[in-house]
C-alpha cells in the first residue's frame, strides 16, 4: 500500500502538478496591469517623452524579466532556499546598508542603488521571509520560549526595520513586520508573545513617525483630510478621490481618465493606478481587481495548507500574506483609509524591483504548489514533517503541526509539560513536530 502511494505521488511529481489556477490569476492581473499601465501613463509619455508607449514598452521588459525569475524560481526545489537563508540574509542586510550611504535620492528619500533602477529592500522583503520560515521552522515548539521566541524574533525585525525606516520607508517596514509576525503566529507564537511585541512595535513606530518629519507631514495630511478627502488639502488624496467619486459604478470609459493627465493624479501608472481603474472601469472594474487578489490569497493559502512540511508553510504563507497586504494598502491609500505610501499594486502597477521580487516569489509558490500533498520521503531534499493548518486561538500547539503524514489520524489531548528529554529530542530532529516527539519520550 505504502509502495503505491509513493509511485503515485512520484508520478505526480514528474508530470510537473503546478498550481494552475494561481498560475492563471497571476496571468489575468499581468496582462490587466499592462493595459491600466499603458492607459494611465500615455499622456505623460506624449508630453515628456516622443512615444505614448514609453512607460508600457519598459513595463512590457519588466514583465518579461519577471517571467524568467518566476519560470527559474518554479524549477528551483524551495529547499535551496532553506539552506541559502543566512548567506541571503546576510546580502540583504549589506544592501540595504548600502542604500543608506551611497543611495539615490528620489522625491525625498533614499531607497535605490544603481541611478534609481534597483530598490533593494523590494527582494529582500521575500530573503526576510525566507529566513524567518526557516528559522521558525528549525525551533518546533521552542518559539514559545521568550528566549528562543520573541526576543531574537524582535532583534532580527528591529534591524532590518530600522534600516528600512532609515531611507525612509515606513509603509514597507509596516508591511515586513505585519507578514513576518503572521509566520510567527501560525508557527505557534503564543498570544501573550504577540501582544507584547505588537505593543513594543507600535511604540516604537508612534517615536519614528513623531521624531520624522517626512512620516509627520503625511500622517498630518491624511488625518486632516479622513473625514472629507475630496476637500483633503493633500493633493494626491484629494485627486484619488476624485477620481474614485466620478468612475461612479460604472467607470468614464477606458482611456478617458482626467486624473491621469499631467498636473492632476502624480504618478497614476505606479503609486496611484488603483485611483485610475476606479475612474475608467468604476465600482466593477474595482471589484474584479479585488475578486482577483481574493482568489491569489485562496490560493495561495490552499497551497501553504497542503505543503509537505512546516518551511514550506510557512514561506507559502508569507509570500501569500506579503503580496495580498501589499495590495490591500495601495487599495486603501486610493480610498483615503491610509497615508500617501508609495506602495505598488502587486503585478498591476509600474515598477521594476517590485514587480520582477512579485513574480519571482510567486514562482516559488508555485514550486511549493508541485509538491503539495506529496510523502515526506519525497520533499526535496528530504528533512522536515509535513504540516498541516491548525488556526486555534489557544496555546496548545503550533498552528502549522508536524503530523508525519496526511492521512495519520490525530488524537485529541491535553496539553502537559514536555520534559527535558523531549525538549532535547525536539532540538536534535531540527523541529520535527511537537506530537512525535512527545509520543517517543512516552
Amino acid at each position: 500500500m505504502a509502495d503505491s502511494r509513493s509511485s503515485s505521488a512520484t508520478t505526480k511529481l514528474s508530470t510537473g502538478s503546478y498550481d494552475w489556477g494561481l498560475l492563471t490569476v497571476v496571468t489575468a492581473l499581468l496582462i490587466f496591469g499592462l493595459v491600466m499601465v499603458f492607459s494611465a501613463s500615455f499622456p505623460w509619455a506624449m508630453t515628456y517623452f516622443t512615444s505614448p508607449f514609453h512607460f508600457a514598452t519598459l513595463q512590457l521588459r519588466w514583465v518579461a524579466l519577471g517571467l524568467v525569475a518566476m519560470l527559474a524560481a518554479a524549477m528551483i526545489p524551495y529547499t535551496v532556499w532553506e539552506r541559502w537563508s543566512v548567506l541571503m540574509m546576510g546580502v540583504g542586510l549589506l544592501a540595504l546598508m548600502a542604500v543608506i550611504v551611497v543611495g539615490d535620492t528620489v522625491y525625498g528619500a533614499t531607497r535605490t542603488l544603481f541611478d534609481g533602477s534597483v530598490q533593494p529592500s523590494e527582494p529582500v522583503k521575500i530573503v526576510i521571509l525566507i529566513y524567518v520560515s526557516t528559522w521558525l521552522a528549525s525551533k518546533g515548539d521552542r518559539i514559545r520560549q521568550i528566549n528562543y521566541g520573541l526576543i531574537p524574533f524582535g532583534i532580527l525585525m528591529g534591524i532590518v526595520t530600522g534600516l528600512i525606516v532609515a531611507q525612509p520607508n515606513i509603509s514597507t517596514a509596516i508591511l515586513i513586520v505585519t507578514t513576518a509576525s503572521i509566520i510567527f503566529f501560525l508557527a505557534g507564537a503564543e498570544l501573550k508573545q504577540l501582544v507584547i511585541g505588537g505593543g513594543i512595535a507600535l511604540i516604537t513606530f508612534w517615536v519614528v513617525i513623531t521624531r520624522s518629519a517626512y512620516a509627520q507631514r503625511r500622517v498630518s495630511a491624511y488625518m486632516a483630510s479622513v473625514f472629507d478627502p475630496l476637500q483633503s488639502p493633500e493633493w494626491q488624496i484629494n485627486q484619488a478621490s476624485e477620481a474614485i467619486v466620478r468612475g461612479g459604478p460604472t467607470g468614464v470609459g477606458f482611456g478617458n481618465s482626467i486624473e491621469k493627465l499631467p498636473g492632476n493624479l502624480p504618478l497614476s501608472w505606479s503609486d496611484n493606478i488603483f485611483a485610475i481603474i476606479g475612474e475608467e472601469m468604476g465600482l466593477i472594474g474595482t471589484l474584479m481587481v479585488i475578486l482577483l487578489f481574493a482568489l491569489l490569497a485562496y490560493r495561495g493559502f490552499r497551497i501553504a495548507s497542503e505543503a509537505p512540511d512546516m518551511f514550506g508553510s510557512l514561506l507559502a504563507v508569507g509570500i501569500t500574506s506579503l503580496i495580498v497586504l501589499q495590495a490591500i494598502i495601495h487599495i486603501a491609500v486610493a480610498v483615503a483609509m491610509a497615508p500617501p505610501t508609495g506602495v505598488t499594486l502587486p503585478y498591476i502597477s509600474f515598477g521594476g524591483s517590485s514587480l520582477v521580487t512579485t513574480m519571482g516569489a510567486t514562482g516559488i509558490l508555485l514550486n511549493i504548489s508541485r509538491y503539495r500533498g506529496a510523502p515526506l520521503a519525497l520533499r526535496p531534499q528530504g528533512g522536515l514533517s509535513y504540516a498541516s493548518f491548525n488556526f486555534g486561538w489557544r496555546n496548545r500547539g503550533t498552528r502549522l503541526p508536524g503530523t508525519g503524514s496526511r492521512s495519520t489520524p490525530k488524537k485529541s489531548t491535553g496539553r502537559t509539560a514536555p520534559t527535558r528529554r523531549a525538549a532535547s529530542s525536539r532540538g536534535k530532529t531540527n523541529g520535527r513536530s511537537s506530537g512525535s516527539s512527545r509520543s517517543s519520550s512516552r
